[in-house]
């Protein structure tokens, strides 16, 4: 059993939490050959394997330490023209398709979620839970912030699409790049932090993007209610408060059970029978 707060039961309830969804999600996915989509450490250690001469080791030494955007970096810089194939060849062609978690997901209906993958999976399972009305944007689209006050369902892809490979974000100058050229989606982000609660699931807790946002927040409202972060039991305390102390994020754990996480949907299961329950307390009591 998960010990799911229950401020956070209650603010997806109300349709006042942000789902951020991460590459941990994806795995959950089972492509035709049986192969799981890979993380973003994952993907890139393969690549840096796969160099002619073999892996390079002050690639292998930032992908260890976490400093994934130089690595990224730097491994898209040697392969050069070939780096969107490579990149296709891994996170679409294998056809991944979307696993029962990826519907519970949805059927949370948070109303915005934003995700961090730039696969098609999660973006699949919400058209199929909600009948295809599931408004979707990219970080660069123009009208992105209309998730923040609109009345539909989004999903707005943070890194990017594969659609767009040149628009992907995933090293340290392309960042830097979206912060400015994609203004309104990192401004409706800001917003969307002080007015909603964020639950963060399969990401981690490294994002550059993510962290520099929270961290920022977290500095200047420091009163402000904690976001959520879903993470496998085992994180040690001084790090939960470290997460607490300087970005605001409440650990909830799960068991993982074995290397697929398979305690994963179960404890997504867990928590959309607590909402639909406080749903069903909220059309009685009409307290919204």
């Amino acid at each position: 059993m998960v010990e799911w707060p229950k401020d956070l039961v209650r603010d997806i309830a109300r349709r006042r939490c942000v789902l951020v969804v991460g590459s941990g999600v994806s795995r959950q996915a089972v492509g035709t050959d049986g192969q799981r989509p890979p993380t973003w450490d994952g993907f890139l250690r393969q690549a840096n394997q796969d160099l002619p001469g073999g892996a390079q080791p002050h690639i292998s030494a930032a992908i260890e330490e976490g400093d994934l955007l130089n690595a990224c970096e730097w491994l898209q810089q040697k392969y050069e023209h070939s780096w969107t194939g490579r990149l296709r060849n891994a996170f679409s062609a294998p056809r991944f398709a979307p696993a029962s978690v990826h519907k519970t997901i949805g059927k949370l209906d948070t109303r915005i979620i934003l995700s961090l993958n730039f696969e098609n999976i999660i973006d699949v399972a919400l058209q199929e839970v909600h009948g295809g009305t599931c408004v979707t944007k990219r970080y660069y689209d123009e009208g992105v912030s209309e998730f923040l006050r609109g009345t539909e369902r989004y999903l707005v892809k943070v890194h990017g699409s594969l659609d767009e490979t040149s628009k992907l974000i995933f090293t340290q100058r392309q960042y830097a790049e979206a912060r400015i050229k994609a203004a309104p989606f990192y401004n409706a982000f800001d917003s969307a932090l002080m007015t909603h609660t964020f639950l963060f699931i399969g990401a981690g807790y490294r994002d550059p993007d993510i962290n520099l946002v929270l961290e920022n927040q977290n500095f200047t409202y420091s009163e402000a209610h904690p976001h959520y972060f879903l993470a496998s039991a085992g994180l040690h305390n001084d790090l939960k408060h470290s997460l607490r102390a300087n970005r605001n994020l409440q650990v909830v754990e799960y068991e993982k059970i074995d290397d697929d996480h398979s305690g994963f949907p179960d404890a997504i299961e867990e928590l959309l029978e607590l909402v639909d329950a406080e749903r069903e307390e909220l059309s009685r009591s009409l307290e919204w």
